[in-house]
């Protein structure tokens, strides 16, 4: 080889390394983790295993899964931004980490959007208004009219400051001109178990993780969070129904990545993400669950939480809701 197609073959492999390409060529040797911002058995934590199963089938590494709960789900986020950007640490997110918490919290040791940025959307999901089967409502009216009555007395509990949950409660009352405690919690699974000891009242859930208990008649569902009935409860009245038109919250649930993680990468797991959902065993099986697959790519998701955010930001003055 001359020394003219030597010093190409070097300038093409340096610019090739910088680009991530060989980089991604060798991704995964070792296992990867994806990190849950959120406690094991909540909606996050069921896709990211969904998710880890598939790609480790189809990338031939184990993925780990470790909840890393707490403060609204940015003690995950934060390690995952503080990790290195090799494409073995991944974080299972959403709203409450990228389109939530930069508005409540005020001091984050870091920007979600820039030192975690997007990589994929996965699924979204409503939350049911549930309460503890002992409480003397079983309507939205009616549990509005209790709040009326005492108020502060009721209580909603919620997963952590910033979660669709807490947003949720909070909207709740300021359509409603009436006041509930919000009682945060660390995971998901204690803020449900909490409303089926009779410790707390009530909780915004997503449905996926509570439709169980709803069905086993240890939580009683009064209405839905989203804009129109879920095709898997069909029975039970949205918010917006119960007299309070515009009333629309959703979960939604991504995979995202720390910053200068190699774009060749991100964009592998992604498109491999894309085609993990458009299976027919993973539709069912998220419809199932109460989800609904909904994949947008890196840019198109930064696109998206660009414009959700702001509406939180709105939300979240309006509402007066804040970091308990």
């Amino acid at each position: 080889m001359g020394l003219a197609r030597i010093t190409g073959a070097i300038a093409a492999f340096t610019v090739a390394v910088a680009a991530g390409e060989v980089c991604a060529a060798d991704w995964p040797d070792r296992p990867v983790r994806i990190v849950v911002s959120s406690g094991a058995g909540g909606t996050a934590d069921i896709l990211a295993r969904m998710l880890a199963q598939r790609l480790e089938a189809a990338f031939g590494q184990p993925f780990i899964v470790e909840n890393k709960p707490g403060a609204g789900g940015h003690v995950g986020a934060a390690q995952v931004a503080r990790s290195p950007a090799d494409g073995y640490v991944w974080l299972m997110s959403g709203s409450p980490t990228h389109s939530v918490g930069p508005h409540l919290y005020k001091n984050l040791p870091y920007d979600p959007m820039r030192d975690v940025p997007p990589a994929a959307m996965v699924a979204i999901a409503p939350n049911l208004l549930v309460v503890n089967r002992e409480l003397p409502a079983r309507s939205v009216a009616e549990l509005v009219a209790l709040a009326r009555e005492k108020p502060d007395a009721l209580t909603y509990s919620s997963a952590g400051n910033g979660t669709s949950g807490h947003l949720a409660g909070a909207l709740l009352q300021n359509m409603a001109k009436v006041r509930i405690k919000h009682v945060p919690y660390k995971t998901g699974p204690e803020a449900v178990t909490s409303v089926i000891g009779g410790d707390v009242s009530m909780t915004f859930f997503t449905l996926p993780a509570v439709l169980k208990q709803v069905q086993a008649g240890r939580l009683r569902a009064l209405a839905v969070t989203s804009g129109t009935r879920t095709s898997l409860a069909p029975d039970i009245p949205t918010v917006a129904e119960a007299g309070y038109p515009g009333f629309d919250v959703l979960a939604w649930y991504a995979l995202f990545a720390p910053k200068d993680t190699p774009p060749a990468i991100v964009d592998r797991v992604s498109n491999e993400v894309a085609r993990i959902l458009g299976q027919p065993d993973v539709r069912e099986k998220l419809a199932q669950l109460g989800a609904e697959p909904h994949y947008l790519n890196a840019r198109d998701l930064t696109a998206f939480v660009a414009v959700e955010s702001p509406k939180w930001k709105e939300l979240i003055s309006e509402s007066g809701a804040r970091v308990d």
